[in-house]
């Protein structure tokens, strides 16, 4: 594998790259091969995703979805015949196969259409776990009063991925702040998942929830704080974390194996509570 460089992949034909994809999943090397399709938007291209849609082999419809969601002409280029692929996505969503579903899901999500909202919100209690993942993802792109509603219902999910990811959507992607999305959010905040609650803590603070600075006092100084707690010191500084994420750089600086990307975010957490700590001195 690693004697294929990118320069040759650039150069395979349509059909070898959807031959590599189909055989290699979703692996690091099979999205290669999906990421170069996404640059092909052509005519040829286009007929090549509906020849695989007309297939009786569910991996290859979902596979067709996967590339009809993000075509473009080139990289970064504009999308290519958005029309054809969004209805090619909307279709999706009736196929018998749930990983089929998934991939539409997802599809409208890279590639929003609000015309596909209600059959969107028609799989929000599918009993495939995958498909109601899918739908935590898209609607966070999605800020119609209906898609928050069916995000708060979904951050309640029984599944952990779930409930994750609609939490991130409810908290993070969306800006709506009402009552019962402070309340699912404070909730989750205390979910047994480590990772719901660290993305209820971030949607609390982008909301200047006074409620989160006693969470953040005690979830900073505990040893497992995450990214999530200085996301949301950065996003509500006050002088009062200041004591407590100072104690957290000095004993990360003797820590072997330290992450740049959290000491980065904690680095920048300490700036935000300086900056507000010497505006009130």
């Amino acid at each position: 594998m690693k004697r294929i460089g990118q320069s040759r992949i650039r150069r395979w034909a349509t059909g070898r790259l959807i031959r590599r994809a189909l055989s290699l999943g979703s692996g690091n090397h099979g999205w290669e091969a999906v990421a170069r399709l996404h640059r092909r938007g052509s005519p040829a291209t286009l007929a090549s995703i509906e020849r695989l849609l007309r297939s009786p082999n569910a991996h290859r419809r979902s596979l067709a979805l996967g590339i009809a969601a993000q075509l473009r002409t080139g990289r970064g280029g504009a999308p290519f015949e958005r029309a054809a692929t969004q209805a090619m996505l909307v279709a999706g969503l009736q196929d018998r196969n749930p990983g089929v579903v998934q991939s539409a899901i997802f599809g409208l999500g890279h590639s929003p259409m609000d015309a596909a909202l209600p059959a969107l919100l028609a799989h929000a209690q599918h009993p495939a776990a995958l498909v109601r993942f899918a739908l935590a993802f898209t609607l966070g792109h999605y800020p119609a009063p209906d898609a928050i509603a069916a995000l708060i219902r979904l951050a309640a999910d029984t599944d952990d991925d779930v409930r994750d990811w609609a939490t991130f959507s409810l908290g993070t992607l969306h800006e709506a702040d009402d009552d019962a999305i402070r309340s699912l959010l404070w909730k989750n905040a205390h979910d047994p998942n480590r990772d719901v609650r660290g993305e209820a803590v971030v949607g609390l603070a982008r909301r200047s929830d006074d409620r989160v600075i006693a969470l953040l006092q005690e979830r900073l100084a505990d040893d497992d704080c995450r990214v999530y707690e200085l996301e949301a010191a950065e996003e509500m500084p006050r002088a009062e974390l200041l004591q407590v994420l100072q104690r957290v750089r000095a004993d990360a600086q003797g820590r072997p194996g330290l992450d740049p990307y959290w000491y980065r975010h904690l680095l920048d957490a300490i700036d935000a509570c300086e900056l507000v700590a010497d505006a009130a001195a």
